[in-house]
């Protein structure tokens, strides 16, 4: 052996000392090819992987098709599908730097089964199959924000993404913790690339409420050189995405008031109503500057190295106005009162002597800085690939809020609507009060709430990969991963109340109070559109003064012992894989075995809450500690009947641990309720209504929790007629045990604590189709098959055992799974010529249970329900000249709200809230050299 084969060995052998892989997210990235025929028993070679079928960076020509943008995504995308050992489904970016959508959330919602909720200017709440527990990785590797398990999909811009993999089956190689399954978010390699590489896009964003522009933008740059100890190439890639919202909400409370002769003396007694309402305005400036740099070196052609990093980051400030409108107090009187036809429900009525309304003007800041550094080595000869990789993450997220409290000088009549006629719920107007006088407004008081979580990871893994000559045994696979992780929370809040001096708002230091920045400009169903609040600026400026006048202590306030943890997760796994193949005449079966055992360990500190008989408060330090075993095993069969058409099964097991917050051993209470003057709960607070609302609230975390668990069921038979046409269709079931909820513990008498509990048995089963197809047809002109569709729909019956032990009764027509539409479906259609494309989008998700809520006189803890809603996205470009290309977006086109209602004790509901989200208009240009 040669000074510099020794040299190369060595290094590969260093290299991999105590590292670890993912090869399908490192590899370089092939062409795309042709829709592949299925493997024979004699293939020795391990199916291609989500890498592998990576979107080609140059256009194909073949059969007189130009493979570019929209055509070549859809046909990378498909080849991941079609060639992986999993159920997956994929989104790949349709050029360099660009996904259909400004955050990667929102093009995941476009994925058959995937489902997103929506507000504060974007997409969030990614489920899968209605399972909202996932893993979520970076070209492999996990990821997470502060102390929680897994990163918001929607902090990847999707100008840096090159593919979206959603993995709907587990295999025994994957990084356990989701049992929906698994994201995995593939960034950009410079081996991706043949060469130099300079692309980016720059573009200006509208929002229709707020009336604010914000610019985007990406950059990436990448080149390879051929050196004389191997080929390297280097890759960095920044971008910046911003957006400047507002958010409209009109709502109505939750407790159902009922008439009698003295609250509504010429009504007919027993019609109910909504005992409140109020009016939210949510205006947010937020970005997420990003930033990842990848090095890959290969001194010989069996080795590579790689490193990587990537930072992201989140800003927000946000401002928050609300006016909460009682119609209860001692002396509220209903006149005027119209009914709902045929029903015993308040459609309109005017209102006096209830209780002033009141509110706040809300700062709120957030930040977020997350790292992740890591490199490894892939090996290959032969049969044989040994793959290693470390990483280490770091992430913090501080929360700093400040709420100036008004309330309204007097308690003026009003006009309300239970049912307004645009878009249902809630709507009043004041009678003789200008509510834009900043005069007609008192200052009540100041809130100050300080957040500061934390987490870091070691993580590191080594697997062997070894390809068989034996008979049906294909390829075997083995490997071990070692995560150490550690999480961290802080919390503090303090309220000091001065409604009783009657001060007039604008008394405040440095008050700037304005009725401006009005809402609700879809329609004008509610004519208080604004109302006059201390601006933002003023109370950010002027925050010392604030606190000096309303008596605070000067500073953030102190950290509150028993809303702090520290916890540290130590986890061990070890896997092996068989692939396995054979042939039965034409028909060629092939798949996967696998086991992965998991063991965790896990401590968790904290303080606990201790009140002796004398009033006298003690915090003493508790801490729990637990330690268990997971087996998860899979098993998977691809059956391929022909080039074109193939079924899949696929068995797995997979397990969620549960969040640090929710294992927490504290428990804390909140300040005791403070009753403003003319309540009736003041004079007597024996009744029902007044019982439940000075009953004392709290939150408390349990250690005891377990993991999640679930048993897996997938089939899905595949049809591909074309390189970038499908038609398919899945089935399957998750039976879980275990999931976590939080629920109002009222064993105490007193208290209503808020504590996560384990739920019983749930059962989550439904089937999926989806279609994909461009108008390939011999015989149309070259222009008639630039048109294209896609088009998806997912069915989903889920039901589960809602009843902890101390929760309400919950009926069994009621004990549908929170967050699960039963339908959901996607369409959209597609033009693209060489210069010109377009897209219309339209999603759907079915009405679902945000979730159950329990109040006053009603022994039913009753779901609150988001009605059905589709969403309308359209998109176009042209690229004038090589090289350039000019778009268009506009997102939520048709402007319709969110819808949100309740049923109370006699069947009977009212709209909880009405949400316009907002409306956005993009322009941009996007290069590439």
């Amino acid at each position: 052996m040669n000074a510099k084969a020794f040299l190369r060995t060595s290094v590969a052998v260093c290299a991999l000392v105590g590292l670890t892989p993912l090869a399908a997210q490192t590899a370089a990235t092939s062409d795309v090819q042709d829709a592949p025929k299925p493997a024979t028993a004699s293939d020795q070679s391990v199916s291609p992987t989500a890498a592998d079928a990576s979107v080609q960076e140059t256009p194909v020509v073949g059969d007189d098709i130009v493979v570019t943008g929209f055509r070549r995504s859809l046909q990378s995308a498909q080849n991941i599908k079609r060639l992986s050992d999993g159920i997956v489904d994929a989104i790949v970016a349709e050029d360099i730097g660009k996904l259909p959508d400004t955050f990667a959330s929102s093009a995941l919602q476009r994925v058959a089964g995937v489902s997103v909720t929506r507000g504060g200017g974007e997409s969030a709440g990614v489920t899968v199959r209605g399972l909202p527990d996932l893993t979520t990785t970076y070209n492999g590797r996990q990821i997470f924000t502060a102390e929680g398990r897994y990163v918001q999909i929607q902090d990847f811009p999707a100008g840096t993404v090159a593919a979206l993999e959603v993995y709907k089956s587990g295999l025994a190689d994957q990084i356990e913790g989701g049992i929906a399954g698994a994201i995995n978010v593939r960034g950009r390699k410079p081996f991706d690339f043949s060469g130099f590489e300079l692309s980016g896009s720059a573009n200006a964003v509208l929002s229709q409420q707020s009336e604010k522009i914000v610019p985007n933008g990406n950059l990436l740059i990448s080149n390879r050189w051929d050196t004389g100890i191997g080929e390297m190439g280097l890759l960095l890639n920044a971008s910046y995405v911003g957006i400047n919202f507002l958010d409209s909400t009109r709502e109505q409370s939750l407790v159902i008031a009922t008439t009698n002769a003295t609250n509504a003396p010429t009504a007919q007694p027993g019609l109910r109503y909504p005992d409140a309402q109020g009016n939210f305005l949510g205006y947010g400036a937020r970005y997420r500057p990003s930033a990842n740099a990848a090095f890959q070196w290969k001194p010989t052609p069996e080795l590579e190295i790689y490193a990587d990093g990537l930072y992201q980051g989140f800003r927000s400030k946000d401002y928050n106005r609300y006016m909460f409108v009682p119609i209860f107090g001692d002396g509220v009187t209903l006149s005027n009162v119209t009914t709902i036809p045929g029903t015993n429900q308040i459609s309109t009525a005017t209102v006096t002597g209830a209780v002033r309304p009141d509110g706040y003007s809300g700062s709120f800041n957030g930040k977020t800085d997350t790292y992740q550094a890591g490199g490894g080595a892939i090996w290959k000869r032969d049969r044989l690939q040994i793959t290693a990789d470390v990483a280490y993450t770091n992430s913090k997220y501080t929360a700093n809020l400040v709420n100036v409290d008004y309330a309204a000088a007097s308690s003026p009549a009003r006009t309300v609507q239970f049912d307004a006629s645009q878009d249902g719920g809630a709507s009043q107007d004041f009678v003789n009060f200008n509510i834009a006088d900043p005069a007609n407004f008192i200052s009540r008081g100041l809130f100050q709430e300080l957040t500061v979580v934390s987490g870091k990871d070691w993580q590191a893994r080594t697997d062997l990969s070894y390809d068989l000559d034996m008979g049906f045994l294909k390829r075997i696979q083995v490997g071990i991963r070692y995560g150490n992780r550690d999480a961290a929370r802080d919390f503090g809040n303090i309220y000091f109340n001065n409604e009783g001096a009657g001060l007039p708002l604008t008394s405040l230091p440095g008050a700037d109070v304005r009725a401006t920045l009005p809402g609700f400009t879809y329609n004008d169903a509610l004519p208080n559109t604004t109302f006059a609040a201390i601006t933002r600026n003023s109370i950010r400026n002027n925050l010392v003064e604030l606190r000096s006048f309303f008596g605070a202590p000067a500073g953030e306030p102190a950290f509150s012992p028993t809303d702090t943890f520290r916890a540290n997760e130590k986890s061990y796994a070890a896997y092996g894989q068989l692939k396995y193949g054979f042939d039965l005449g034409t028909t060629v079966v092939d798949g996967v075995v696998g086991l992965r055992a998991v063991k965790t360990k896990t401590q968790i500190s904290g303080f606990s809450r201790i009140e002796d008989a004398g009033g006298v408060v003690s915090n003493p330090a508790i801490s729990a500690e637990s330690e268990y075993t997971d087996y998860l095993p899979n098993v998977s069969a691809r059956v391929a009947f022909s080039d074109k058409l193939q079924l899949r099964l696929a068995y797995t097991q997979t397990r969620t641990r549960p969040n640090f917050f929710d294992l927490r051993p504290n428990t804390s209470l909140g300040q005791p309720v403070i009753l403003a003057p003319g309540d009736p709960c003041l004079t007597d607070a024996t009744t029902a209504d007044c019982i439940e609302r000075l009953r004392r609230g709290g939150s408390a975390g349990n250690p005891d929790l377990k993991p999640l668990t679930s048993n897996n069921y997938d089939a899905s038979l595949e049809y591909y007629f074309s390189r970038s046409g499908s038609l398919t269709g899945a089935i399957f079931r998750h039976d879980a045990n275990g999931f976590v909820s939080t629920v109002d513990d009222r064993s105490v008498a007193g208290l209503r604590i808020a504590r996560p509990v384990n739920l019983g048995q749930t059962r989550l089963q439904g089937a999926e189709v989806t279609f994909t197809s461009f108008l390939d047809i011999d015989g149309l002109p070259d222009w008639a098959k630039g048109f294209g569709v896609q088009a998806n729909g997912t069915f989903i019956d889920a039901k589960g055992d809602l009843q902890p032990n101390f929760a309400a009764t919950l009926n069994n027509e009621q004990q549908a799974f929170p967050g699960v539409s039963k339908w959901t479906g996607n369409l959209v259609a597609l033009y693209e010529r060489p210069k010109f494309s377009t897209r219309l989008a339209y999603n759907y998700r079915s009405k679902f249970v945000s979730f159950y809520s329990l109040e006053a006189l009603d022994p039913i803890a009753h779901p609150v329900i988001e009605k059905g809603r589709g969403q309308l996205d359209f998109s176009t470009s042209i690229t004038p000249v090589p090289n350039i290309t000019v778009a268009f977006d506009i997102v939520n086109l048709l402007g319709n709200p969110l819808q949100r209602s309740r049923q109370y004790d006699d069947g009977n509901s009212y709209a909880r809230q009405v949400l316009y989200i907002e409306r956005s208009y993009s322009l941009g240009v996007r290069f590439r050299f």
